[in-house]
């Protein structure tokens, strides 16, 4: 149910004897280290199975439980021809031993490539797909036209995706752990491999790392509910498509249920924290007015278990979840839906430059999830375009009705209060221009119960009445205002409109003739997410807070 991690290898095909103990030592250790700091997570290694670093590595991950995915640089009997005897039985035995085994790219696409492109085209393949890259290399610089580990190195930390929506790579993705390893040959008598971790962006392969774990906990923890969360596809279609789409549509699935968890929880703290402003307000205004010591000590009890409530429902963080994992169900959305039409481009490389910053786990956790995976229909174009388009179109049609009947009365409501606040204000004016003896005239003639703790000799005028209702009917407009500000009511309706307006269009193309369909579902796509990463964007300005 949940994403695995991915980890890539690339290293040198010609190692000392004398080294491999060592070196099996150190991979042994960073991955034991790895799989510690993710406890909820499975682990995958994307490993080219090559003689050498690439051989090690695999067996070192098997041993640690590991699943193994083989792509290979060309298919298995011409790739075989360039190892050893020896190296090809190992070679062999690991190729029974892995999950998936398949050429990348595939050989029908690429006839016109030398061996070295197919090499190239198969490292990139690996670090595209790979959380973090595994590099058993020497550090020498990489070449224009190489295929070696260094120029896999180099593409991971700054090259592009050869496509015009990866044209630009975010600053915090590619990770690489390099273990100093010379080649055979190497005139280096003392050796003890030095481990360096090499980051585009400080910190980032931690805080990716950290995301994707925490998802699978919680997705574990959801696990009965996501059974139940309503399907993309009726379940007799999906029990016919390939399991990478199953896989797919499972963390769809989980990512949906975990958001609207998450949204519960989120919409349940700014409500009680609109509540407690209130009364916060009301209790401050009744011990300024009736001099009640009862209500001063509400009002700091109230404090209390307002800063309480803010520090549970930070370090659950809610809101942040929220967010994210609707974001990340969403772009999931997209990306089923686009592989189920025959393509396996990552639609999170679409993002913009801006929510490539801010979305790098969603983008990583789907190639992740793609990794292996062939491209082929699975569903038919007349079924995506009835499911996708049209349950979409309905979907943002009915949502913009009540976001914008949501808005209307929040704004009926202000509007109401704003009345009542103006009328209030006249009427105290009238009362104390007019009626000065009345506003000084006691109402409570009778002794206040203990239990108010209230001072000797206090009364309550009506001018004291008037000024708690003036300054309550003030604050609740606030506080309204405040919370029906963080629902973003008015935003959410233009958006669901905006939406609308384009599945209304995609339709209409569609029913047209006039445009590929798969062109039509990639450029749908690439909207939807960038849509959806707008809305992350504003949506990330209104947490929970304990500004009153």
């Amino acid at each position: 149910m949940g994403i695995p991690i991915v980890v890539g290898v690339t290293g040198h095909r010609a190692l000392r004897t004398q080294d491999l103990p060592m070196l099996r030592a150190v991979v042994t250790a960073q991955l034991k280290q790895l799989i510690a700091s993710c406890p909820n997570s499975s682990f995958v290694m994307l490993n080219s199975i090559a003689s050498g670093a690439d051989t090690l590595c695999a067996l070192v991950a098997l041993e640690l439980g590991m699943r193994l995915i083989c792509p290979l640089p060309m298919p298995a009997e011409e790739y075989r021809k360039d190892f050893s005897d020896a190296d090809a039985a190992v070679f062999d035995a690991l190729i029974l031993r892995a999950e998936r085994v398949f050429s990348a790219p595939d050989s029908s696409l690429s006839l016109n490539f030398t061996r070295d492109d197919h090499y190239r085209q198969a490292g990139r393949y690996v670090a595209r797909h790979s959380h973090l890259l595994l590099a058993l290399w020497d550090g020498s610089p990489a070449k224009p036209d190489g295929c070696g580990t260094a120029e896999i190195v180099a593409f991971m930390l700054g090259a592009n995706d050869e496509t015009a929506a990866g044209c630009f790579k975010a600053a915090n993705d590619g990770a690489v752990i390099h273990i100093d390893t010379p080649k055979q040959g190497a005139e280096i008598k003392s050796f003890d491999p030095a481990v360096h971790l090499l980051e585009t962006e400080p910190g980032s392969l931690k805080s990716t790392l950290e995301t994707i774990d925490a998802f699978n906990a919680d997705a574990e923890k959801m696990a009965d509910a996501v059974t139940k969360t309503e399907p993309l596809v009726p379940e007799t279609i999906l029990s016919g498509m390939p399991e990478g789409m199953k896989q797919l549509h499972v963390a769809y699935q989980a990512s949906d249920r975990l958001s609207l968890l998450f949204q519960a929880q989120y919409l349940c703290a700014i409500q009680y924290f609109s509540i407690f402003g209130a009364l916060l307000v009301l209790f401050f205004l009744l011990y300024d007015e009736m001099e009640s010591n009862l209500f001063l000590i509400c009002y700091g009890l109230l404090i209390l278990i307002y800063v309480l409530a803010f520090a549970r429902i930070s370090k659950g963080q809610a809101h942040e979840k929220y967010i994210r994992y609707r974001m990340f169900s969403e772009t999931l959305r997209a990306q089923f839906f686009v592989c189920a039409a025959g393509s396996n481009d990552n639609v999170a490389s679409a993002y913009t430059w801006t929510q490539k910053q801010e979305s790098t786990w969603i983008k990583q956790a789907i190639s992740a999830l793609l990794a292996g995976e062939s491209a082929r229909q699975s569903l038919p174009d007349e079924t995506i375009q009835k499911i996708w388009i049209e349950g979409q179109l309905a979907y943002h049609e009915g949502a913009y009705q009540r976001a914008s009947s949501r808005h209307r009365i929040r704004e009926s409501t202000a509007n109401c209060m704003l009345a009542a606040t103006f009328a209030l204000f006249i009427l105290v004016l009238a009362l104390e221009f007019a009626f000065d003896s009345a506003m000084a005239k006691t109402l409570f003639m009778k002794p206040f119960p203990p239990l108010m703790l209230y001072h000797s000799g206090q009364t309550v005028t009506l001018r004291n009445l008037m000024k708690i209702l003036l300054g309550l009917v003030s604050a609740i407009t606030v506080f309204l205002a405040n919370y029906y500000g963080k629902l973003s009511l008015g935003r959410k309706s233009t958006d669901h409109n905006r939406m609308a307006r384009l599945y209304a269009s995609a339709k209409e193309q569609y029913a047209s003739g006039q445009i590929d369909h798969a062109l039509l579902f990639s450029a749908l796509a690439r909207e939807e997410i960038i849509e959806i990463g707008n809305w992350f964007s504003y949506s990330r300005e209104n947490p929970p807070s304990l500004q009153v």
